[in-house]
C-alpha cells in the first residue's frame, strides 16, 4: 500500500480539449470558420459564447447552431449544420500520445486521474465510440451529464466527490485561464497546460520517481489497438 502523502497529490484531472486532445490547426479553424461562413475574428468569440447551453447538455447541435447563426446574423441551413456539426466533432478526435502516456504513468504510481471536460453530448458520443483508453482513468466527469459547465465550482466538486480527494490534494490541468482560476479558488492545485513538456515536469516534481512517459511510437500503437473499430458498434 502506497506511504501515506508520499506524494503531493492524490489525484491528478486532466481536460479534455487542447489537454488530453491536440488542437486543431490554424488551416481547420480557418476552413471550419468558412464552412459556417463568419470571418475570424469574430468567429471564435461568438463560437465561444453560445456554447453554454450545448456543454451543459440542454441542447443538441443543431439548437446550438442556430443559437450561434442568431448571434451572428447568418442564416445556416440544415444540411451546413450537418456538415459543421460533422467537422467540429472530428476536429476534437486527435488525441495527444504524450499526455495519455503521462497520466497512466501517474496512474502506476498510484495516483488517481481524471478527465474533467466541457463537451456536449454530440462529442462525448464521439469519444466513447472511439476511444477504450477512457477506461484508464479513474474518473471521467463530462459537463453535458452534470449539466454544469467550468468555471462553475459546483463541476470540480463533482469530480472531486467521485475520487474522494480534497480539493489541497489534487492537480489540475486546463487550457483556459478562466478555468484554472476558478479551480485555485477551490484550493486546488491548477495549471494553464501549456506543453507536455510543462505539465510532465509539474508531474515530476510532485510525484517524486516518475518515468518518463512512453514514445509516441509506442503510445500511437496502443491508442490503435484500444481503439473500437466503427464497424464494430
Amino acid at each position: 500500500m502506497r506511504e501515506m502523502n508520499r506524494y503531493r497529490w492524490d489525484a491528478v484531472i486532466f481536460d479534455y480539449g487542447r489537454v488530453l486532445s491536440l488542437a486543431p490547426s490554424a488551416a481547420e479553424l480557418q476552413q471550419f470558420a468558412a464552412l459556417v461562413g463568419v470571418s475570424e475574428p469574430p468567429f471564435f468569440e461568438i463560437y465561444s459564447a453560445t456554447r453554454h447551453d450545448y456543454d451543459c447538455g440542454r441542447a443538441d447541435f443543431r439548437q446550438h447552431w442556430q443559437a450561434f447563426a442568431d448571434a451572428a446574423g447568418v442564416q445556416l441551413g440544415p444540411e451546413q449544420v450537418e456538415r459543421i456539426a460533422e467537422m467540429e466533432n472530428l476536429m476534437w478526435l486527435r488525441t495527444s500520445p504524450e499526455m495519455l502516456a503521462l497520466a497512466r504513468d501517474i496512474r502506476r504510481h498510484g495516483v488517481r486521474t481524471a478527465i474533467l471536460s466541457n463537451i456536449p453530448h454530440d462529442l462525448l458520443a464521439y469519444v466513447r465510440r472511439n476511444f477504450q483508453w477512457l477506461d484508464d482513468f479513474d474518473v471521467k466527469v463530462w459537463s453535458c451529464e452534470l449539466g454544469v459547465v467550468k468555471p462553475e465550482p459546483e463541476i470540480y466538486r463533482a469530480c472531486l466527490d467521485a475520487l474522494g480527494c480534497p480539493p489541497e490534494r489534487a492537480l489540475f490541468f486546463d487550457d483556459r485561464p478562466n478555468n484554472v482560476e476558478a479551480a485555485r479558488e477551490l484550493r486546488i492545485e491548477a495549471h494553464v497546460f501549456e506543453s507536455v513538456q510543462q505539465a510532465r515536469a509539474i508531474v515530476e516534481a510532485g510525484l517524486d520517481g516518475l518515468r518518463l512517459p512512453e514514445t509516441p511510437e509506442r503510445e500511437l500503437a496502443y491508442r490503435h489497438q484500444q481503439a473500437v473499430p466503427e464497424d464494430k458498434q
